[in-house]
C-alpha cells in the first residue's frame, strides 16, 4: 500500500512542478478575473457576464478566495486544489475496489494509471473545467465497472455519484459519458436496475439541486443571458467532417491496443466495456459541443487510454506495443495542449505604455485579454472576457435568410454587446485598449467600426490613439492617462 501511494505522490509531484509555470491559459485566466469582480461584489448575469454558466465562475471562486487570504497567486492555488481532488477520487475508487474484494495488484495498477492520466495526460488541460469534471465523475465510471463485474462497491458509492453530479453540472454534455456505461449495463442485464443504483441517485440529486439554484439565485442568467447564448453561441460549430477524425482516432487506436493487450476484454462481458462505453461517450460530447477544440474532447481521451492501460498484463506486454502505446499517449497529449492563441506577444508593448495597465479588448477571442492581463499584472476593466455573442449574432446574419423577427432578436443581442461595452469603458476608464482584425479567427473583421457604429461609444473611444499594429491586433492608448 504504501509503495502504491509512494507511487502517487511521484506523479503528483512531477504534474506540480511542470504545472506551476503553464497551468495558466485563456480559459482559467478569464474565469479566475471574473471570480475575482463577483468577489468584490458583482452579481453574475448583471454586472458581470459569462458564457458559460455560473458555475463555471464559482468553481475557481475557492482558489481565488484562498490566494487572498495566503498570499499566493490563484493559479498555484488552482493547481493544489486540483491535486487535493485527484488525491480524493484515487481514495474513493481505492476504497471502492477494496470493499469488492480486488486483489493487491490489480488496485496497485489502477491507482498508478488513474493518477497517471489524472496528472499527467491533461498536459495543457490541467485544471481547465473540463479537467476538473473529469477527475469527479471517473469514480462513477469505476464504480460502474465494479458492478459490471457484479462486485459491491459500498457506500462509496455515493461520493462517486456526487462527483458524477458536479461533472454533469460543469458541462452538461458530459452525462453521455457517465449515461451510456450504466445504460449498457442495463441492456446487459435486461433490467432497470443499473439506472437507480445509489451513485445514480445522488448523480441526479446534484444536477437537480444546481438546476433549481440556477432558477432562485440567477434568474438573470437563466432567463435573460442564457436565452441569447443559446441563440448565437451553441450554433457556432464546425461541419462534422472537420469534428469525427480525432474521435474516431483515438476510440480506433483504444480498441486495438486493448485488443492487443487484453482480447478477452473486447466481449461484450469483457471488464474493459464500461470503460470503452465511457469514451464513446466522451466522443459524442465532443461532437455535440461542435467547436472542435481539444480540451472538449479530454474524457475521450481519458477513457480511451484508460479502457487498455487498466488492462494490460505483463505476459501481454512487448516493446513494440509498449512502445506504439507511449507514443499514442503522448499524441494525445500534444493534441491536448495544442495552443489556441493565435495572438503576437504584446507584454512589452503594452507595459511601455503602462506600467500596471488597465486593459480591455474589443473582439471575439477570449485569448486576445486572457490571461495577458494577469501575466502583465494589469487591471481588467470589462465586466464580460470577450464580445463573442456579437459575433455569432453576426455570422447568424450572414450565413441564412432570416425572418423579421429573428434579425430584430440578433440585432437587439449585437447592440447588447455594444452597450455593454459602453458601460466597461465609461466606468472601468482602461487607458490600453486592444482591437482584433478578426471575426473568429477567419474573416477579416473592422471591430474598431463595429463599436463605432454607437454614437455614444465612439464618443468614448475618440479620446484614444492608435499606437501599435501588431499582427492581427491594433493596440490603442489614452494619452490623458499618462499625464
Amino acid at each position: 500500500m504504501s509503495q502504491r501511494w509512494m507511487i502517487v505522490a511521484a506523479i503528483l509531484l512531477t504534474a506540480l512542478l511542470v504545472q506551476i509555470p503553464v497551468v495558466l491559459n485563456a480559459d482559467l485566466g478569464c474565469l479566475l478575473t471574473e471570480g475575482e469582480k463577483v468577489l468584490d461584489g458583482g452579481k453574475l448575469g448583471v454586472d458581470v457576464f459569462e458564457l458559460n454558466p455560473p458555475l463555471s465562475v464559482y468553481l475557481y471562486m475557492p482558489a481565488t478566495m484562498l490566494a487572498r487570504v495566503t498570499g499566493l497567486s490563484p493559479e498555484i492555488i488552482v493547481i493544489i486544489l486540483v491535486m487535493l481532488e485527484i488525491s480524493g477520487a484515487l481514495l474513493v475508487i481505492d476504497r471502492a475496489a477494496a470493499v469488492a474484494g480486488l486483489g493487491a495488484r490489480e488496485r496497485r495498477m489502477s491507482t498508478s494509471v488513474l493518477a497517471f492520466l489524472f496528472a499527467i495526460l491533461p498536459a495543457a488541460v490541467f485544471g481547465q473545467r473540463e479537467h476538473i469534471a473529469v477527475v469527479a465523475m471517473t469514480p462513477f465510471i469505476a464504480i460502474t465497472a465494479i458492478r459490471w463485474r457484479g462486485l459491491p462497491p459500498g457506500r462509496v458509492a455515493i461520493l462517486a455519484g456526487l462527483g458524477a453530479g458536479l461533472a454533469m453540472s460543469i458541462k452538461p454534455q458530459l452525462a453521455l459519458v457517465v449515461g451510456l456505461p450504466i445504460i449498457l449495463a442495463a441492456f446487459r442485464q435486461r433490467s432497470l436496475r443499473p439506472l437507480f443504483t445509489s451513485e445514480v441517485w445522488a448523480a441526479a440529486a446534484v444536477v437537480i439541486g444546481y438546476g433549481a439554484v440556477l432558477a432562485a439565485v440567477f434568474p438573470d442568467y437563466l432567463f435573460t443571458y442564457a436565452p441569447m447564448v443559446t441563440a448565437v453561441y451553441v450554433p457556432l460549430r464546425m461541419d462534422l467532417a472537420g469534428l469525427l477524425p480525432f474521435p474516431l482516432v483515438v476510440l480506433m487506436a483504444s480498441v486495438a491496443f486493448l485488443r492487443l493487450v487484453a482480447p478477452q476484454e473486447l466481449k461484450m462481458g469483457g471488464h474493459a466495456t464500461p470503460w470503452l462505453a465511457a469514451a464513446v461517450g466522451g466522443a459524442v460530447s465532443f461532437v455535440l459541443q461542435g467547436k472542435g477544440w481539444t480540451y472538449t474532447a479530454l474524457a475521450l481521451c481519458m477513457f480511451a487510454v484508460a479502457a487498455p492501460m487498466l488492462h494490460a498484463r505483463a505476459r501481454t506486454l512487448r516493446v513494440p506495443v509498449m512502445l506504439g502505446g507511449f507514443a499514442a499517449v503522448a499524441f494525445i497529449a500534444f493534441c491536448l495542449s495544442l495552443p489556441v492563441n493565435a495572438f503576437p506577444p504584446l507584454e512589452g508593448r503594452i507595459l511601455a505604455l503602462a506600467k500596471h495597465p488597465r486593459l480591455i479588448t474589443i473582439g471575439d477571442h477570449v485569448a486576445l485579454g486572457h490571461p495577458l492581463v494577469r501575466q502583465i499584472n494589469g487591471t481588467w476593466t470589462g465586466n464580460t472576457c470577450v464580445q463573442l455573442l456579437a459575433a455569432g449574432a453576426m455570422v447568424r446574419q450572414n450565413s441564412a435568410k432570416l425572418a423579421e423577427g429573428e434579425q430584430a432578436k440578433l440585432d437587439n443581442i449585437i447592440n447588447f454587446e455594444r452597450r455593454q461595452l459602453l458601460a466597461d469603458v465609461r466606468s472601468g476608464r482602461p487607458n490600453v485598449i486592444l482591437v482584433d482584425s478578426l471575426l473568429l479567427s477567419a474573416v477579416p473583421f473592422d471591430w474598431l467600426a463595429w463599436a463605432n457604429s454607437d454614437p455614444e461609444l465612439k464618443e468614448e473611444l475618440s479620446r484614444y490613439r492608435e499606437v501599435a499594429e501588431i499582427g492581427r491586433v491594433r493596440i490603442f492608448f489614452d494619452p490623458s492617462s499618462a499625464e
